[in-house]
């Protein structure tokens, strides 16, 4: 007979809630998705840490991460081999994955009449294309594995902006959009095999590169911080927590949702 009762898991050390898993954070060279490698470090994960970005490969050395726990590989997520490139990495550092975390992504704030047909394809292919395909080579893996492992992952990062309109945003919004989207029918169909499939869609996260556009004078901190209910950004660490827990034991009853950290703003 079926059990249907609750599990009610809790981690075998609270200090290490993610101790086993094996999991590949894209985008982790800087910011959002180089916090959320530290996070799954320290709470006993092992990673492949991936970015376009060769500063990837400096991050492993750096303090944070002790030696044998995380790896790096720099590619570029809009390649036509990017998943399959990732996976055999992953493998090969890590034995198998059981984990994905689909941070990575390319922002263009442009009027549409500005846009151009490879701008838009780029956008589409890292912040679309690429965390299908990835998904897709977690579930060929988890699928072929005898036994299969417990509680496989996936956290799509994907945006308020797929929520919300906003100018100059059209075709980055589409693509999260469709991340969005695209969350909800992965965690229908993974079922079979035991992966959770969950979303996350961030308000504003005061990472290096929003540190730029501030200071460059491209974006008016204190005009969009003031359209928030919590009068602040994000921080990084702040998202990786989030990211952390919905991979975690604590978590295993989540899947096909979409969590919003914003500070409040859709709520108005």
């Amino acid at each position: 007979m079926t059990d249907y009762a609750p599990h009610n898991e809790r981690p075998e050390d609270p200090k290490q809630p993610l101790k086993g898993r094996r999991a590949i954070v894209t985008g982790a060279g800087n910011g959002l998705g180089l916090a959320i490698a530290h996070k799954f470090v320290t709470a006993g994960a092992r990673i492949l840490l991936v970015d376009c970005d060769a500063v990837v490969t400096a991050r492993t050395s750096e303090a944070g991460f002790p030696a044998g726990t995380a790896f790096a590989l720099t590619k570029d997520l809009a390649d036509n081999d990017a998943a399959s490139t990732v996976f055999q990495e992953a493998q090969k550092a890590l034995g198998s994955v059981d984990t994905l975390i689909n941070n990575a992504a390319w922002s263009l704030h442009k009027p549409m009449l500005d846009m151009t047909l490879a701008e838009f394809d780029r956008l589409a292919a890292i912040n679309q294309r690429a965390p299908y395909f990835l998904a897709q080579e977690l579930l060929r893996t988890v699928s072929k594995l005898t036994p299969r492992p417990k509680d496989p992952a996936i956290v799509n990062i994907a945006s308020v902006n797929a929520l919300a309109g906003n100018p100059n945003l059209v075709a980055y919004a589409g693509t999260k959009g469709a991340l969005l989207a695209m969350t909800r029918a992965m965690a229908v169909e993974m079922a079979a095999v035991g992966i959770r499939v969950n979303c996350v869609s961030p308000g504003a996260v005061y990472t290096p590169m929003t540190q730029k556009v501030i200071a460059e004078g491209a974006l008016n901190a204190d005009a969009l911080v003031n359209r928030y209910l919590i009068k602040r950004f994000s921080s990084c660490e702040e998202i990786a927590d989030l990211v952390a827990y919905l991979c975690g034991p604590t978590a295993t009853y989540v899947t096909g949702a979409n969590w919003i950290i914003d500070g409040g703003f859709l709520a108005q």
